[in-house]
């Protein structure tokens, strides 16, 4: 079953130029698991990011997290953080959950067959 992650980051006032350019290089680390089906940045407010990321099962999820080129990275964005609420949506493994609970996560219910992956998903298809 796919994860779906949406995350609020409040970012300290001082670092959010830090925290902009190392999510901007998290966005080539995803590039490295194309099972990895979104990730999404937004910058609602000045100090506030809200990330919405898909992850087609836990193994990509895992992978994605263990992905050294991305360690760093990640880490500077959990530093420069005033706050951090991560919800998640799917059903994460053991080991999936572990690494969330270093974000805080909570888990939210899905209706029945409310969340998909469409099995012939096409990135250059036109209908």
């Amino acid at each position: 079953m796919p994860i779906l992650l949406k995350i609020r980051w409040t970012i300290k006032d001082d670092l959010v130029e830090d925290f902009k350019k190392n999510q901007a290089a998290l966005m080539t680390v995803m590039q490295d698991h194309p099972g990895v089906i979104v990730y999404h940045a937004d910058y609602p407010e000045d100090n506030v990011s809200e990330w919405t990321e898909l992850y087609n099962n836990n193994e990509t999820f895992k992978a994605h997290l263990a992905n050294e080129r991305g360690k760093a990275p990640l880490g500077v964005c959990v530093d420069a953080c005033s706050e951090i609420e991560c919800r998640c949506w799917g059903d994460p493994d053991d080991g999936s959950r572990d690494i969330l609970a270093g974000f805080g996560a909570t888990y939210m219910e899905s209706g029945e067959n409310s969340i998909l992956l469409h099995p012939r998903a096409d990135k250059d298809s036109t209908v």
